[in-house]
């Protein structure tokens, strides 16, 4: 079943104080505070719009990165309906503080907690898992800031068909700028974040592909869009490639601001997780 309540954190304390990857590298301490909240609350209406319950977990002073809410956990239903959740273990030492503030949060909404073993290194979670809920798959991936092996675990706890895509563009660390689900027909992908055979694969899940030009998704992070209802999509502004091929698919385009967020590597996709 698909999630429809949205789950946010408002920027209170964000900033770009670390570089965590390439998009961080030229704007340490370059955050307009003021103009990120004013985006933050932009998108959050857009999800209100939409008819989706949004649910704010409360930030924390230090751990900038809590707005980039799909990284810290993978809340599912089991066969039987309950809400459980996988917590995530995060690559970059600045953001390992802020599962713990995940845990509670599900913990005090009757979710079953459950934690990864050690040998598993590292797990964003749905920045590395983008979910088609009509046709219960996972699409998972690895290689810089999820462990392969990690899909194993989640293989065990979950009815989730997991097709894992290996991740070969260090610029492109998380499927999720490169890989976007807009319904069970269409996906959005940057061709260059995958070996042949992960492209083959996403070829045999969906009718229509569309293809980013790779300026564009580097410029607007048009792979971090979202479809939260396979109808509208949500977007970061000023995209021309992209914004004529949703035209071209009958969807609507619904585009954002996201700039400030974008300074540390993230947008729509990235500021929001899906939960029950």
């Amino acid at each position: 079943m698909k999630p429809q309540k949205v789950l946010m954190c408002k920027p209170e304390y964000f900033e770009v104080n670390y570089s965590g990857n390439e998009f961080m590298k030229g704007n340490i301490d370059n955050v307009d505070k003021a103009k990120a909240l004013s985006q933050w609350n932009g998108l959050k209406e857009i999800y209100a719009s939409l008819g989706y319950e949004v649910v704010l977990i409360e930030p924390v002073k230090d751990l900038v990165d809590m707005v980039f809410t799909a990284n810290q956990s993978l809340p599912f239903l089991d066969a039987s309906g309950k809400k459980k959740v996988i917590l995530s273990k995060m690559k970059n030492e600045q953001r390992k503080g802020e599962v713990t503030y995940f845990k509670d949060f599900y913990l005090k909404r009757d979710y079953e907690v459950i934690e990864l073993p050690d040998e598993i290194r590292y797990f964003e979670s749905m920045g590395d898992c983008v979910i088609d809920y009509n046709r219960n798959i996972l699409f998972g991936g690895f290689g810089f800031r999820t462990d392969e092996k990690t899909y194993d675990t989640i293989a065990n706890y979950t009815d989730f068909k997991i097709l894992k895509l290996k991740l070969i563009n260090p610029v492109l660390y998380h499927l999720d700028t490169c890989f976007s689900i807009l319904n069970s027909k269409t996906a959005v992908i940057q061709q260059s974040a995958f070996s042949d055979e992960g492209l083959n694969s996403i070829k045999e899940y969906f009718e229509n592909i569309i293809y980013a030009d790779e300026k564009e998704n580097l410029d607007y992070f048009v792979c971090n869009c979202h479809c939260p209802d396979g109808r509208n999509v949500i977007v970061q502004r000023g995209s021309a490639k992209f914004a004529e091929d949703i035209t071209k698919t009958g969807l609507n385009l619904i585009d954002v601001e996201t700039g400030e967020f974008m300074k540390s590597g993230g947008s729509v996709f990235c500021m929001k997780i899906m939960i029950y």
